[in-house]
């Protein structure tokens, strides 16, 4: 079973502060089974461009068999996820511990 990474972003999910974020969830989107987990507790405020990579790394693990949830979106985080549509998408959890459990619960024996 793969270890769950954990990705913590903090400030600001803008164009900047996204493209940091892939390059921190790009070499994970690669790996078979990946279980990923984007702690979002840190992060005040995420633009399309934050919206985008998250969709893009979520798609890229799904792909390769693994698993991305998020966690600890703040209300204006919600807000934007809501408002994008995302939530019925992307797996979101309050807190970490469940979203743990939600990883946990879907491991892949092979990985």
């Amino acid at each position: 079973m793969s270890e769950i990474v954990i990705v913590s972003p903090a400030g600001r999910l803008d164009a900047y502060g996204a493209r940091a974020l892939w390059s921190e969830l790009e070499p994970l989107t690669r790996k078979q089974h990946a279980r990923v987990l984007v702690d979002l507790s840190e992060t005040r405020y995420m633009s399309s461009e934050g919206l985008r990579v998250l969709m893009r790394a979520s798609k890229s693990v799904k792909h390769n068999g693994g698993k991305l949830v998020l966690c600890n979106l703040n209300e204006r985080l919600t807000e934007i996820v809501t408002m994008a549509g995302l939530d019925r998408v992307l797996e979101i959890y309050p807190t970490r511990g469940a979203a743990q459990r939600a990883l946990n619960a879907n491991a892949s024996p092979q990985a």
